[in-house]
């Protein structure tokens, strides 16, 4: 299969269930085609994938996700099931906009906090 027809075609089929095998991203192109100036039509995507593949399972942690995330330096992660099937991808973007979320919430209940300490002393 090309890359041109099948970029996200990552998986394989195992009973019925996609199974991760491998990720290919938008940088994993960048690098490993365009900037070697290869043409598109020759080469795989078994050819280009990372296939040393960092998934989370449904059940793990955010803050545990992040760190493994970060140590392997990767931005996007396949989540899988108990059995090993596809259940989604997290990326670091989704992550960061959940801490922002947090972190503004965050703000605001100090924000509001600090009103009604105020509102005490008068």
């Amino acid at each position: 299969m090309s890359s041109t027809s099948a970029i996200w075609w990552w998986w394989k089929k195992k009973a019925g269930r996609r199974i991760p095998v491998g990720i290919l991203t938008d940088r994993d192109l960048v690098i490993e085609i365009l900037a070697k100036d290869v043409d598109m039509n020759t080469v795989t995507v078994g050819d280009v994938m990372s296939n040393d593949l960092l998934t989370a399972r449904e059940s793990d942690g955010l803050y545990e996700t992040l760190q493994r995330m970060r140590a392997k330096g990767v931005r996007r992660v396949p989540v899988v099931d108990a059995g090993g099937a596809l259940a989604g991808i997290v990326s670091a973007d989704d992550l960061l906009d959940l801490l922002a979320d947090e972190l503004t919430a965050l703000a605001r209940l100090l924000s509001r906090e600090q009103a009604r300490e105020r509102q005490k002393r008068i």
